[in-house]
């Protein structure tokens, strides 16, 4: 015959991951339930909504857990996303999808913003990945603003920030160089 294990008498804590499903099935349901009832219009210009949601629900996941493992920050940067995708298609629907043509650049400002929350909310060890992490955060803002620029008509300004930019650039360079070369000929002339 087999000996039971005794039941532990103490019940079980549900986990974040149990949580947040129930929480997104309730929500889901009480989604599809007022489509029912209001319409089709309600699910044509509100499904952005579910975007928004999903990402709170991340954002949810992260902060209710105060014992983070490494890499728990991750749940972030979906969240982020899924919040910025969430608002341009609300705006999107609610101005028209032609402006879409002149905001498609909030993508690439969707990456950046999301690696940004997990610089922001994350570990601080260690401190050349957060380095690196921020380092990758302003590239792409740049390039999204490089892009904005681009499509709203600033194709004459663009290209003069870049040959300004790559100017001082150039000036530094030729500065550091003359410093550089002032105490090499004043050593030489020490001896």
């Amino acid at each position: 015959m087999s000996e039971r294990q005794p039941v532990d008498s103490q019940p079980r804590r549900p986990s974040t991951g149990q949580l947040i499903t129930g929480i997104l099935l309730v929500l889901l349901g009480i989604i599809l339930l007022l489509a029912q009832l209001l319409g089709q219009w309600f699910i044509n210009g509100f499904w952005p909504f579910f975007l928004i949601i999903g990402g709170l629900i991340f954002y949810a996941g992260y902060f209710a857990r105060s014992d983070k493992p490494s890499g728990y920050e991750g749940m972030l940067f979906p969240g982020t996303y899924l919040i910025v995708l969430g608002i341009l298609f609300l705006l999107m629907n609610i101005l028209g999808w032609h402006y879409m043509g002149y905001l498609w650049p909030t993508f690439v400002l969707g990456v950046a913003l999301s690696l940004w929350s997990m610089y922001l909310f994350g570990p601080s060890e260690p401190e050349k990945k957060r380095k690196d992490l921020l380092a990758s955060v302003k590239v792409l803002f740049i390039i999204s603003v490089v892009l904005y620029l681009i499509t709203i008509g600033g194709i004459y300004l663009w290209p003069l920030a870049l040959i300004i930019i790559g100017l001082i650039i150039v000036i530094k360079g030729f500065i550091c160089l003359l410093y550089t070369s002032d105490a090499a000929d004043e050593l030489d002339g020490v001896d």
